[in-house]
């Protein structure tokens, strides 16, 4: 697979992404803490989008996923699953949910860190997750995490 380095130096980090996948621009309405948006234009059965936002210090990953799990589960998310990882260099977890609606399914798996006042959140999401699985995860390694200026 080849990959394309984006580098967001004013949020703090760089993603890794496939090198045929575009940028879109963050949504806004769906997170005012959205900073990018990624997917195929010619497979839109996968997306990336990444978060940064301020947080209370202290605050752990753990309680970042309880608010997320609520929110998600309020939104037809179901199937709730967390598990300790690394995330750009830091301890974090990751929580898999999926939506199933007339048949179809739209899982996610998203990545979370705090620190120093900051949450990241790496939310990858899928309609085909058992061949997304591998590229999630090589996208996860990747993440990068750096101090803004």
């Amino acid at each position: 697979m080849k990959w394309q380095r984006i580098e967001k130096p004013d949020f703090g980090y760089a993603v890794h992404v496939p090198h045929d996948w575009d940028e879109r621009p963050p949504n806004l309405k769906n997170s005012p803490w959205e900073t990018a948006r990624f997917g195929d234009q010619a497979d839109r059965r996968r997306s990336v989008v990444v978060f940064r936002g301020p947080t209370r210090p202290g605050r752990t990953a753990e309680e970042l996923i309880e608010q997320v799990t609520t929110s998600l589960g309020n939104a037809g998310f179901t199937d709730f699953e967390s598990t300790g990882v690394r995330l750009g260099g830091r301890a974090g977890m990751r929580l898999d949910c999926a939506r199933h609606d007339a048949g179809r399914m739209w899982a996610v798996r998203e990545y979370f860190v705090a620190g120093n006042g900051v949450y990241f959140c790496l939310a990858l999401g899928s309609a085909v997750p058992g061949e997304d699985e591998a590229l999630f995860d090589a996208m996860a390694e990747r993440f990068e995490i750096f101090e803004v200026s």
